[in-house]
C-alpha cells in the first residue's frame, strides 16, 4: 500500500513538472515546437524557433539540441544545393566538343572545393539520415569526377 502511495505522489509530481514545462514555460514550448518543425523537415523554421527558445532559457537542453541539429541540417541542405549547381556547370562544360585547359582547371577546382566542403560537414546523432545520404551521394559524384579526370 505504501509503494502505491509513493508511486502516486511521484507520478503527480512528475505530471506537475510536465505541465509547467510545456504549458507555462515559453522556452520549453518553443523547443518542443522546434522539434516538430525539425521532424517535418522545416530546418530553417526549427532553427529560428530553437534559437528563440535557447535565448529565452540557456539551460534548456532540448532547445540547444534542436539548435545544433537544425544548424547541421541547414549546412547539409546548403551543400546539396551548391553541389547541384556546380554539377550543372560541370555538365555544361563537358557538353562542349573541346574542353580548354582553363575549363579543365575550373572543373578541378570545383571538385576540390566540394570534396573539401563535404569533409567539413559533421553529422550529429539526430541528423536526418536521408539528408546525410543525399549529401554523401553528391560528394561521391564529385569524387568520381575528380578521380576520373585528375588521378592518373
Amino acid at each position: 500500500m505504501f509503494k502505491k502511495i509513493v508511486l502516486f505522489f511521484v507520478l503527480l509530481l512528475l505530471s506537475f513538472f510536465v505541465i509547467y514545462f510545456f504549458l507555462f514555460n515559453d522556452s520549453y514550448k518553443k523547443s518542443f515546437q522546434a522539434r516538430v518543425y525539425y521532424a517535418m523537415g522545416k530546418y530553417k523554421m526549427a532553427y529560428d524557433v530553437a534559437k528563440e527558445a535557447y535565448l529565452g532559457d540557456p539551460y534548456n537542453r532540448m532547445a540547444l539540441t534542436m539548435l545544433n541539429a537544425s544548424n547541421a541540417s541547414l549546412k547539409y541542405l546548403k551543400y546539396i544545393q551548391e553541389s547541384k549547381e556546380y554539377l550543372k556547370k560541370i555538365e555544361k562544360i563537358s557538353a562542349k566538343s573541346k574542353i580548354t585547359p582553363a575549363e579543365l582547371a575550373k572543373i578541378k577546382l570545383i571538385c576540390e572545393v566540394m570534396i573539401g566542403e563535404y569533409k567539413k560537414l559533421k553529422p550529429i546523432v539526430i541528423s536526418d539520415g536521408d539528408l546525410v545520404q543525399r549529401a554523401t551521394n553528391q560528394y561521391n559524384k564529385f569524387k568520381k569526377i575528380y578521380e576520373e579526370l585528375f588521378k592518373k
